[in-house]
């Protein structure tokens, strides 16, 4: 892997920004101008630049087109390219639950940060999503409603039904009119929320795709694979926090405590600051559980050893907690991929 950097994103958002903004009649080499950028930037799908860049570019777009909806506007871009291996992976998934899973598996494709995280609830499964800064700019709303609108839309087009999430939440406030994000997101909206999130039914998030297929699956999750590994390292907290829990877990004291020891940080320093970022410690260790669980459990491993791999005392508790995140048991889940299913 090579040296870390600071974190960066795919040039693909701040085009998409700048596309929605041309047309609303802003000449693109003026904006790009604007704010120390060339066209010819955004149009390399290997280009990756700053995330201030992209709130300086957002932020100016706003002004210049008096658009205050401009991420709901950004997300009805068509920016679909063959050269985004991440979303090719959601697109051939077997339904919503996977390709949540799998878009926060690869978002580093899209951006450094883990800005995505998938949460099981009592009524189904949520996306979450938390802009990447030190502090909050005006831009981060719009960077926010064009993720959550572009997985609301998504999942209609991916399924090719009429799915509706239970609920809309924005840690922001609301804007002056609503209406286009009552009609975008057809469900109830809140703002002002602890966090940002679409979550979806049970029975939406195990619909099927329409463009499902198991064998390009594996070939775009191989694609993102690659590009994930070619990227330098980014030395963020919740990196540093998931790299120490994933060393520990077998065997080892993964316990809060510990990780804090190790990462040399108080206790009570290390809460508070996963907690300004919109993480917990627990909620990163379920989330590192469930992604490590899937290739565990496609090889040649007992329950048991995954189990003992995860960190869990008895396989029993991996077995309850597998269900809670599949709906469905490590054996199943075994035999379902062993068949192609």
């Amino acid at each position: 892997m090579a040296p870390s950097a600071p974190p960066s994103l795919s040039a693909r958002l701040a085009r998409q920004g700048l596309l929605a903004a041309v047309k609303r009649g802003v000449p693109a080499e003026q904006l790009c101008l604007d704010v120390g950028l060339r066209w010819a930037d955004l149009d390399d799908p290997e280009s990756r630049i700053p995330y201030a860049l992209l709130d300086d570019l957002l932020e100016r777009a706003v002004a210049l087109t008096g658009d205050d909806n401009l991420g709901l506007h950004m997300a009805g871009m068509d920016v679909m390219d063959a050269d985004d291996p991440a979303s090719l992976v959601i697109l051939t998934s077997a339904h919503l639950r996977e390709a949540m899973e799998r878009g926060c598996r690869y978002q580093r494709v899209w951006g450094d940060g883990e800005r995505f995280l998938v949460e099981d609830t009592s009524r189904g499964v949520r996306m979450r999503f938390t802009p990447v800064g030190p502090s909050w700019r005006p831009a981060h709303r719009h960077l926010t409603e064009v993720a959550l609108a572009q997985l609301a839309q998504g999942v209609r087009i991916f399924t090719g039904a009429d799915v509706r999430p239970l609920r809309a939440r924005f840690s922001h406030a609301p804007p002056g009119n609503v209406g286009e994000h009552e009609a975008l997101f057809g469900c109830a909206l809140e703002f002002n929320a602890p966090a940002s999130d679409l979550e979806f039914s049970h029975e939406d998030a195990d619909r099927p795709f329409v463009h499902a297929d198991a064998l390009l699956h594996a070939v775009f999750e191989h694609q993102a694979r690659r590009v994930v590994e070619r990227l330098p390292g980014v030395d963020t907290l919740v990196g540093r926090v998931r790299e120490q829990v994933r060393r520990t877990l077998a065997g080892g004291d993964f316990s809060f405590v510990a990780v804090a020891r190790a990462l040399r940080m108080p206790p009570r320093t290390l809460q508070r600051q996963l907690a300004t970022e919109g993480y917990t410690y627990a909620g990163i260790v379920e989330s590192l559980r469930r992604e490590l669980s899937q290739g565990y459990l496609q090889r040649r491993m007992s329950i048991a050893e995954v189990s003992f791999l995860l960190g869990y005392a008895d396989p029993a508790a991996f077995h309850r907690a597998f269900k809670r995140w599949w709906r469905t048991s490590p054996e199943a889940f075994r035999r379902a991929r062993a068949s192609g299913g």
